[in-house]
């Protein structure tokens, strides 16, 4: 396709500026889209999968919208956790789970982006460890090759006080008893 110069530039000139602007038609074309003035994608879209240490992941579910397409894109995922408050099963966002392997070393850690986290782990022993404020869970999870994925529903009280995991002096703490 051959890109139209203006008149004033000379032949070569155009010559010379032609492979540039081939070079930045490609740019923009592998460039991810670009979104409203919000930075959200359009309603619908699934999070984007992302992967770290060999994991392929994503998070997500909030909204309706969002819900759906996480749900659509579930049987891709080995390992399927959902978040929910345990006293009314509303969803959970800002979940942390720590994932380890077999030599016990951390292969990932997430925070979620809503009550949806799905995990494509190569076959083998898993320990998660999930903490919502101040609760913490473990889990064993086992992938097999071949085998269905697995769900886990991870419940948390709801009102998880995440300002308890900061430590303050105690009243009292580091002033010398009168005589």
């Amino acid at each position: 396709m051959r890109v139209p110069c203006p008149p004033r530039l000379s032949a070569g000139r155009r010559r010379l500026l032609r492979p540039l602007f081939g070079c930045l038609l490609a740019a923009a074309a592998a460039m991810p889209p670009v979104y409203a003035a919000t930075g959200e994608p359009p309603a619908g879209l699934p999070p984007q999968v992302r992967t770290l240490n060999g994991i392929s992941y994503v998070s997500g579910g909030i909204g309706t919208d969002e819900a759906a397409a996480m749900r659509r894109m579930a049987g891709r995922f080995k390992v399927r956790m959902h978040f929910v408050d345990s006293t009314d099963g509303s969803a959970l966002s800002d979940v942390s789970v720590t994932l380890f392997n077999e030599r016990r070393e951390i292969v990932l850690l997430v925070l979620s982006e809503g009550p949806y986290l799905f995990l494509d782990l190569p076959p083998g022993t898993y320990r998660a460890v999930v903490r919502y404020g101040p609760e913490l869970s473990s889990h064993r999870i086992r992938v097999d090759a071949g085998k269905d994925g697995q769900d886990l529903l991870l419940r948390f009280p709801g009102s998880a006080d995440k300002s308890i995991l900061i430590a303050r002096p105690q009243r009292g703490a580091g002033r010398k008893a009168a005589d």
